[in-house]
């Protein structure tokens, strides 16, 4: 410990060549992440990769249900069709249901 002595001057970083080369071979793992490849958006919109349909519109109650995944790719193509938010499909099927059973 007594020849230890604070280093005087600039301290100069080393090349990133030689900071690569020290790390390979401690198989040092980089943090960095790997780029991603853009994915192309398909005209196929399964349940799991439909565009969002949030708007702001005074609903704010939360109703959530566990359906299969056709059902739930019915309900939003139907939405999509029509023009219609998720909510307003929702309501517009409450609706329909009431007519029905009142039959």
């Amino acid at each position: 410990m007594s020849d230890f002595k604070p280093a005087v001057g600039k301290q100069r970083r080393p090349a990133p060549a030689a900071i690569d080369e020290v790390s390979s071979k401690g198989r040092f793992q980089s943090r960095e992440p790997e780029p991603v490849a853009p994915t192309q958006a398909t005209d196929d919109q399964s349940s799991t990769k439909r565009r969002p349909m949030v708007y702001r519109t005074g609903r704010n109650k939360v109703f959530s249900v566990k359906t299969d995944p056709a059902t739930a790719d019915a309900f939003y193509a139907i939405a999509q069709e029509n023009g219609w938010k998720a909510a307003e499909t929702f309501e517009k099927a409450i609706a329909a249901l009431k007519r029905e059973l009142a039959k």
